[in-house]
């Protein structure tokens, strides 16, 4: 294979379909109103914004600095561990209501 083949190859955008396609199937994926953990994890990160905004505003000294950057802080990783349950959790959209199909979760012992 030629070089100038596979840098040819590399250098070529996406097909806006497939694109288009994978970055849906990607928001699917975190964007799920329906569960409390979707609106927990945004409760989590709209917390810790709240309080580097306060952090960064108020400049507290002492005791409080420590507290507020440590709840930040967890706020913060607590919004990231939600983000990644929703993300290995979700079901793929494909099977989204197929009651024939049963998810890693719900699946019978034999």
């Amino acid at each position: 294979m030629r070089v100038g083949t596979l840098a040819a190859q590399c250098a070529m955008p996406l097909s806006p379909s497939r694109s288009d396609t994978h970055i849906k199937k990607t928001w699917r994926r975190v964007w799920q109103p329906q569960r409390g953990l979707f609106w927990l994890m945004l409760a989590f990160n709209a917390l810790s914004s709240a309080l580097a905004w306060a952090l960064h505003l108020l400049q507290p000294t002492g005791g409080l600095l420590v507290l507020l950057t440590l709840l930040a802080l967890s706020n913060a990783v607590m919004g990231w561990w939600l983000l990644s349950l929703l993300w290995r959790t979700s079901a793929d959209p494909s099977i989204q209501g197929d009651p024939n199909v049963q998810s890693p979760a719900r699946q019978q012992d034999p």
